[in-house]
């Protein structure tokens, strides 16, 4: 509730703020493939003002049909065609299309013409990732975003937390979100929230029920009931004491297959060499000797197979077929931590995955280029499903955001995710409480870091400069959250 019982976004002040910060960012994006139509989706959720261009006919077409804007079939890359959908008046320029050579034609043309708009261009290139911002300027690009490396990396902080099934570790491990089914702990079954609260002598929230098919927020009088799913989060230490032990969470992942010749799985082998290399003497164990990650990489081209074992002496590189099930108990992947299936097809990703786990892996790990599957996450027999297009689409959403908000986790049952923002000097709501904030309806305080130390939200908590807030909330709130806590100043 706003002022006076007024709702916030209801009275008449309130709505011509909203009527202003809805279209002040305008966003042009070039490309209209299922990455482009996804960020533009979400940004006109969001009440931002979304041009789309695609020079094919049927992607255009498509795009018109799925989307609330304004949608150009032309050629991205003319500079007439940017002036036609408004570049000089946007705020950013993302060029997502699949070249590299249009995607970084757009964003210098926009740069030439109207430098001040920043630029955001998508290359699968490493040559390029390689430039240093100086470099990348003179090309005209702001913010070069590579989904390969972006991926690689993705994976590589869950090898490096570690993860457990329906256990969503958040913050390097600091945090959990548990997933679970109502009836594994009897004693919240018929209770409301304000009971199960009361009773508990630990710091949790329930931060989601599920019901049949529908994801709901909810509130302390929420009772749950036979057959609900909740996500639980708090401190590891916390959930334990409320929930029990997640047999297997804090194992080391050490002995890892990846599966598949892509840029992906170079880039993941890179990236775990390379924290090996920074670890050094920090992972002797007690005995002295390196406790270090043994990689096997399997592909069945052999050039392939060839050049990478030379370009990477500390990985065993196998060529062989990744179905050969009796090849695979041979090499030893039933006794794997980790198997990363990182092919081009997410269907074959998705099968050798589980074929990992039916062979006795601990863990499987699924790369796919969209998010089609991700609905089919918690019927699979497979740990982790990482959509690449989520995984970009993630991190250009983060940059655009005006309060620095960033995506913690998607929910697959709904449009519904945990954000964080991190409150800046300037932000209006520093020093107040929560209870003066006074958040809309439908938008939940999960957590509150005060540096090291996760503070349960409650009516009297202050927010200080530095800390870091983390909410529930539908996508299309994110707006009202960005009035709330954004800088005045704007970017």
């Amino acid at each position: 509730m706003g002022v006076n019982g007024i709702p916030w976004d209801r009275g008449p002040l309130a709505k011509v703020f909203l009527k202003r910060y809805s279209w002040d960012m305008k966003v042009v994006i070039v490309g209209g493939g299922r990455l482009g139509v996804h960020i533009a989706k979400e940004l006109i959720a969001e009440k931002h003002d979304v041009v789309l261009i695609d020079r094919d006919a049927d992607a255009a077409k498509s795009a018109s049909n799925e989307l609330d804007c304004l949608v150009i079939h032309d050629d991205g890359s003319q500079p007439e065609v940017l002036k036609k959908a408004g570049a000089g008046k946007a705020t950013w320029l993302l060029a997502l299309t699949g070249s590299d050579e249009v995607n970084i034609v757009s964003c210098s043309l926009v740069a030439v013409e109207f430098p001040q708009i920043r630029t955001v261009a998508r290359v699968d290139n490493p040559f390029y990732s390689q430039l240093n911002k100086i470099q990348r300027k003179v090309l005209g690009m702001d913010v070069l975003i590579n989904p390969s490396i972006e991926t690689a990396e993705t994976v590589a902080r869950i090898v490096d937390e570690g993860f457990a099934e329906d256990v969503i570790p958040l913050h390097s491990g600091q945090l959990q979100l548990r997933h679970l089914a109502v009836e594994e702990i009897p004693r919240f079954v018929n209770h409301s929230l304000q009971e199960i609260r009361s009773q508990a002598h630990c710091d949790f929230l329930i931060v989601a029920v599920v019901r049949g098919r529908n994801l709901e927020i909810p509130t302390g009088e929420n009772r749950l009931l036979p057959g609900d799913w909740i996500y639980v989060l708090g401190t590891p230490e916390a959930l334990d004491e409320l929930l029990g032990q997640i047999a297997g969470i804090r194992q080391p992942i050490r002995k890892i297959f990846i599966l598949g010749a892509t840029k992906v799985s170079e880039g993941l082998i890179k990236n775990l060499l390379s924290k090996e290399k920074d670890r050094g003497e920090g992972s002797r164990s007690r005995s002295g000797t390196q406790r270090q990650r043994r990689i096997t990489f399997i592909d069945s081209n052999r050039e392939v197979c060839k050049a990478l074992a030379r370009k990477y002496q500390n990985v065993e590189v196998l060529c062989a077929d990744a179905t050969d099930e009796g090849l695979l108990e041979e090499v030893g992947l039933p006794m794997a931590d980790l198997v990363v299936c990182a092919t081009e097809s997410q269907t074959f990703n998705i099968l050798t995955a589980q074929l990992a786990k039916s062979l006795g892996a601990r863990k499987s790990l699924a790369i796919t280029l969209n998010d089609r599957y991700q609905i089919l996450g918690s019927t699979l027999e497979v740990d982790a499903l990482i959509s690449i297009k989520n995984v970009v689409a993630a991190n250009i959403l983060q940059l655009l955001r005006r309060a620095q908000i960033r995506t913690i986790h998607d929910f697959f049952e709904d449009d519904v995710e945990i954000v964080e923002l991190v409150i800046t000097p300037d932000s209006p709501v520093v020093g107040q409480t929560l209870m003066a904030i006074a958040l809309p309806k439908g938008i939940l305080v999960a957590y509150i870091l005060k540096g090291s130390e996760m503070v349960v939200p409650k009516g009297g908590s202050t927010l200080n400069h530095g800390d870091s807030v983390g909410f529930i909330l539908h996508k299309n709130a994110i707006p009202e959250l960005e009035l709330k806590f954004g800088s005045p100043l704007g970017r």
